[in-house]
């Protein structure tokens, strides 16, 4: 494609939820990455979607993670996304998180939580797909993050 501005441009009139994915490597440190790209796959087995950029300096991590965690974020959490989808070293500090019995992060004030264990990666033009089993879940109240024409969005959810 010659012109990928008013592709990309397109693509922006599709409004998304906002999400940080996360992991734990194998030496205890954590990754974690604002993510416009979940998406559901299958409800039986339960299977979720999200793609990551070749470049990320996140990838090895990712692709290498046995379980990576998807933390659907709420509507007053626009610092935590521009927070994760930044190249600080070090992500995690003083950002309120726990951590599942498999060492995946877990952000607090998350409206939806998915940990997932990583069930098969796709290598597709500049990104790579990674597609993940859900073996737990919660949710909250609260409203959504939205993305929408390269910003964010406020929807009336009432």
């Amino acid at each position: 494609m010659d012109d990928l501005i008013p592709f990309r441009r397109c693509l922006g009139r599709f409004a998304t939820g906002v999400t940080v994915v996360t992991c734990t490597d194998r030496d205890g440190e954590h990754y974690g990455m604002t993510v416009n790209s979940f998406s559901s796959v299958s409800l039986e087995p339960p299977l979720v979607l999200w793609n990551i950029a070749k470049v990320s300096r996140s990838l090895d991590a990712f692709l290498a993670a046995e379980h990576f965690g998807v933390n659907v974020l709420a509507r007053e959490q626009k610092g935590l996304s521009r927070h994760f989808a930044g190249s600080d070293p070090d992500l995690f500090a003083d950002i309120p998180h726990g951590a599942s019995d498999n060492g995946v992060p877990r952000l607090d004030g998350s409206i939806a939580w998915f940990e997932c264990r990583t069930e098969a990666t796709h290598d597709c033009g500049d990104h790579h797909i990674i597609i993940g089993e859900v073996t737990d879940f919660a949710a909250a109240d609260g409203e959504p993050l939205l993305f929408f024409r390269g910003e964010y969005a406020d929807i009336d959810c009432g």
